[in-house]
């Protein structure tokens, strides 16, 4: 069933409380490992004017991704505000919408996109078998950040994937990653080394552990 501007708006408000909560002005710090167990890293930044870009709609020309987020917290966002896409995919992103929007991404995986869908243009892609963001380098920032989502399994998508194995979030201001917002299991902490300047959260986890080498 195809969706109305109304449902939408409730789907785009309620993530956008939601993005507002867990992921604007933060980064994630993504720990993973490859095929051969080694192991590296990449940070991942959200702004408010990335969240546009997530929910698969047009905005009208008056409006910038700026305004459409801001409306959308002060549940002023109007039919009149926006447009579906002509090729379906708004509707397709919004209904996994819900599911990425939290503080791990709920994503076990990244890779390199490897450019199997056609109109999707992106560089990274982190998720799982559901649903995938993706992230391309900001020409003003030089840093990772969401520019589009993609409903379905991530691994069609994806070549040199990488297993997520530990999340971290920090405001962005802030220099040091404290909390961890995902640890994957049967991992062995104790034989992981974290890339530079990263071996300190490691530390933090074994200590969370109580020095037991796996969650």
């Amino acid at each position: 069933m195809a969706r109305t501007k109304a449902d939408a708006i409730k789907t785009v408000v309620e993530c956008a409380e939601r993005f507002e909560a867990e992921l604007n002005k933060k980064k994630l710090l993504l720990i993973c490992t490859d095929k051969h167990r080694r192991v590296s890293s990449i940070e991942l930044t959200f702004h408010s004017w990335n969240y546009l870009h997530l929910t698969g709609l047009k905005s009208s020309a008056a409006l910038t991704a700026q305004q459409f987020y801001e409306r959308c917290l002060a549940h002023r966002l109007s039919p009149n505000d926006f447009e579906f896409s002509e090729d379906g995919t708004s509707e397709l992103k919004l209904d996994i919408l819900p599911h990425v929007i939290c503080k791990n991404l709920m994503a076990n995986s990244i890779g390199d996109f490897n450019g199997k869908s056609p109109r999707l243009f992106t560089e990274k892609l982190a998720g799982g078998q559901k649903a995938c963001i993706g992230f391309t380098i900001d020409g003003n920032s030089d840093e990772y950040v969401p520019n589009t989502l993609l409903k379905g399994d991530i691994r069609d998508y994806i070549n040199n994937p990488q297993r997520i194995i530990a999340v971290f979030r920090k405001p962005i201001q802030n220099d040091l990653y404290e909390e961890i917002t995902y640890l994957a299991k049967k991992i062995n902490w104790k034989d992981i080394a974290f890339p530079e300047p990263y071996e300190p959260l490691r530390e933090q986890i074994l200590i969370i552990l109580g020095g037991k080498g796996e969650a």
